[in-house]
């Protein structure tokens, strides 16, 4: 799996935003993020923003520096403390993990809360965007486009770090855009990937969140995470496009078979035997190869073979 590390170059700024301690600084594509520093010892930087989240083997000590990159929607409680879960990077993993902590863990001051973003604009049938409304908590409107895929009837996008003009206080994640509506409602706290050509999604059904981390046009990967625990249930590589219908999804295993030599896998050898190659693939016969396809059923956990494929392989 490849993955695309975007610098920072870190430029104090002269404003305060949504928080009063800190020190803002900038990133390399108009990123605001907020620099702090931890405020307790065994602090653990959890992947998704709940209590009772899987947790990195990495914790912070009180003193440590992190970086904040975005914050949780919903005011939450833990350990008697109301405040909100903030999306975090260490210092020396900046840009790299994101991790989640409670803002009472980070010296980030009360007025850590999250901005408001809605609907403001659409051009999807000339470029597939929508623009949204970004308002912090000075009433001050920022407005950015952003890229929406269809799902169903309706449509998705993340506002994550790695966004031209994210702040701090923005909530993060995954986003429906409702057209029958003209909303915006966050889904899932699952965002952005660190790929150039990667991208998160709803299921359909609403039931996942599916988060592409491949750069091939061929053979990619895909990660799925349960929409309510936002813990990872599944992943594989897949090939060209998601298939996924019902709770199950359809992966690829590696290696590919070659045409041409004398493959030990049975069901390889009767397929290549049995199955002429299909017209619009005879122009790339050095270019071709057979895969195994399964079906995973993601409420069980089980895997099933589906058959193999002539694929292409560049």
């Amino acid at each position: 799996m490849k993955k695309v590390l975007f610098a920072l170059v870190l430029i104090p700024l002269l404003f305060i935003g949504c928080s009063k301690k800190g020190e803002e600084v900038a990133g390399d594509n108009g990123q605001t993020f907020l620099k702090v520093k931890v405020l307790e010892d065994n602090v653990a930087l959890r992947y998704h923003p709940k209590e009772n989240s899987s947790c990195g083997e990495q914790k912070l000590n009180k003193g440590d520096v992190v970086y904040v990159a975005g914050l949780d929607r919903a005011e939450s409680v833990v350990d008697g403390k109301k405040g909100y879960w903030v999306q975090v990077f260490p210092e020396k993993e900046f840009l790299l993990y994101a991790y989640w902590v409670f803002s009472s863990e980070i010296d980030a001051g009360k007025s850590l809360s999250p901005n408001g973003i809605s609907f403001e604009s659409e051009s999807i049938k000339d470029n597939n965007r929508i623009t949204v409304a970004i308002k912090d908590g000075a009433k001050k409107i920022t407005r950015h486009d952003v890229d929406v895929q269809s799902v169903a009837d309706f449509y998705s996008f993340t506002w994550g770090p790695w966004d031209e003009g994210f702040n701090y206080c923005d909530p993060v994640g995954t986003f429906i855009f409702n057209p029958s509506e003209k909303s915006v409602e966050r889904f899932s706290s699952v965002g952005d990937v660190l790929v150039v050509t990667g991208w998160t999604k709803p299921s359909p059904d609403l039931k996942y969140v599916l988060s592409d981390s491949g750069t091939s046009v061929t053979g990619r990967w895909i990660d799925v995470y349960d929409a309510v625990s936002e813990e990872n249930v599944f992943g594989a590589n897949y090939y060209m496009d998601v298939e996924y219908s019902d709770g199950k999804i359809t992966w690829t295993k590696n290696p590919v078979y070659g045409l041409n030599v004398e493959n030990s896998d049975k069901e390889v050898a009767d397929f290549i035997a049995n199955t002429p190659v299909p017209d619009e693939l005879k122009d790339y016969p050095n270019n071709l190869v057979v895969r195994k396809f399964y079906e995973h059923n993601l409420a069980t956990n089980e895997d099933r073979f589906i058959g193999c494929r002539y694929t292409f392989e560049e």
